[in-house]
């Protein structure tokens, strides 16, 4: 009798590549997910580094999704001990979904952050600089000389220029000149590290 022949005369096949025991899993649609017999990805270390950045960055939405993240995270493991891995795969891709929202509200809340420090921080010292000086003082000056109820009303007179330089810490000398061809100066102090300054 050759080999494959049966006693009853059946033709069998080559061996199977695959033992009868201990193959690795397999579910539809899920090739390449995880390691093979094992469980499914938690993404543990991604959640911690989500709640971190929710924390430091957008408390209001990116921490509580990335707390969501971690509740699903935990349960992966659980179900696949329990005999369940299509839940275990469920749990680990709402995971993953809930960590990518946490991730991308952190990214947001982290632009917004460096945006607001960055108005606040132009805005305490915008006077620091002397043309930002003379910028609002020719400003304030052309208020005052087109509003009729002003005591510096003057009909038709522009500020042509306001030119400052620093002569010294926190105080500007500003010199203006007007569309009749007069002139007029005055000194800027500087205060509140460049907040506000006063003329004199």
């Amino acid at each position: 009798m050759s080999y494959g022949d049966t006693p009853g005369g059946e033709q069998q096949g080559p061996p199977s590549p695959w033992p009868a025991y201990g193959a690795p899993p397999s579910y539809p649609g899920q090739f390449g997910y995880g390691s093979p017999g094992g469980p499914p990805p938690t993404y543990r270390a991604w959640g911690i580094i989500a709640a971190v950045g929710g924390v430091l960055f957008n408390l209001i939405l990116g921490l509580p999704a990335a707390l969501v993240a971690q509740r699903y995270s935990k349960k992966v493991t659980g179900l696949w001990a329990a005999g369940d891995p299509q839940a275990a795969i469920g749990a680990s891709k709402k995971a993953r979904t809930w960590l990518i929202a946490a991730t991308v509200l952190d990214a947001i809340g982290l632009v917004l952050s460096v945006v607001l420090i960055a108005a606040a921080a132009t805005s305490q010292s915008q006077f620091s600089n002397p043309s930002a000086v003379a910028a609002s003082i020719k400003t304030q000056l052309q208020q005052r000389l087109s509003d009729s109820s002003s005591q510096y009303y003057e009909r038709g007179v522009t500020v042509t220029s306001v030119v400052c330089t620093s002569s010294g810490t926190n105080t500007d000398r500003c010199v203006d000149t007007f569309s009749d061809g007069q002139t007029g100066s005055e000194t800027a102090v500087i205060s509140n590290h460049g907040a506000s300054y006063s003329t004199r």
